[in-house]
């Protein structure tokens, strides 16, 4: 039987090139993503290009944070009598701003919601394929964390939180799953050109600075990510875990 792998965020940016990544070298592929009507036929090219692989790519167009949402996805992996064998967290979906705005800035409702997007799902997945036996043996937890999580970056105080929350998860998800031969880990990426990232305050001085201050003169792509995750996902980083992986060429390295 194929490998199967879960990609949270599956539909563009960093989850769409490690789908395509693992795609390529036999796994079974299953995202979850949420698009709007109207980016579905661009969203629906790129899965076209997936199922040219021969692999089966099985779709959700879903909120991540829903009870519903996880519940239809185990109930189809328990229908296809497959196993989990990689867990992709790449989802981007917080609320940008400043936490002391005077009008429109963040809130306890704005906070709780980046949080549970980007950092509670982390486990809520993961629990999940855990509680139902859904893990192949060896298997493998993988999310996206960003220099935001120890740094200051304007408008990422909500990301940022969520980010650092995540990084703490990863280090006790991985003591609790180590007896179950399960591994978790995060990559740490450089600024990427993605649409999630265009929604920041002066997002093209943000590239310009990021390409001046990466030692190779380049943003980080997708399939940088999708390369690493790649070698994550196999045998050879078994004794891997807890760790979080700086992916972003040297430029973390350097201040702005």
């Amino acid at each position: 039987m194929k490998p199967l792998a879960v990609i949270l965020g599956g539909s563009g940016g960093m989850g769409l090139a490690c789908a395509n990544t693992l795609s390529q070298k036999g796994y079974d592929i299953i995202i979850v993503h949420r698009d709007r009507k109207s980016q579905m036929p661009e969203v629906e090219q790129a899965f076209a290009k997936i199922r040219t692989t021969g692999q089966t790519l099985t779709t959700f167009n879903a909120n991540v944070n829903s009870t519903e949402t996880l519940e239809s996805v185990n109930h189809f992996v328990i229908a296809s009598g497959q196993k989990v064998q990689v867990l992709i967290h790449a989802i981007a979906d917080g609320n940008i701003g400043s936490l002391f705005e005077k009008e429109g800035g963040l809130n306890l409702e704005s906070l709780t919601h980046t949080f549970t997007s980007m950092a509670a799902t982390f486990v809520q997945w993961t629990q999940l394929f855990f509680q139902h036996n859904l893990f192949a043996a060896g298997g493998r937890v993988i999310g996206l964390t960003s220099e935001g999580s120890y740094k200051y970056l304007t408008g990422y105080a909500a990301v940022g939180m969520a980010k650092a929350s995540l990084e703490s998860a990863c280090r006790y998800m991985a003591i609790e799953l180590a007896p179950q031969n399960i591994t978790v880990n995060l990559i740490n990426a450089g600024i990427t050109n993605t649409k999630a990232l265009a929604v920041f305050p002066e997002y093209e001085k943000l590239i310009q600075d990021a390409k001046k201050r990466n030692p190779h003169q380049r943003l980080t792509t997708p399939e940088d990510i999708a390369k690493v995750v790649s070698f994550l996902a196999s045998d050879d980083s078994a004794w891997i875990t807890g760790e979080t992986i700086r992916v972003d060429g040297g430029e973390q390295l350097k201040s702005f």
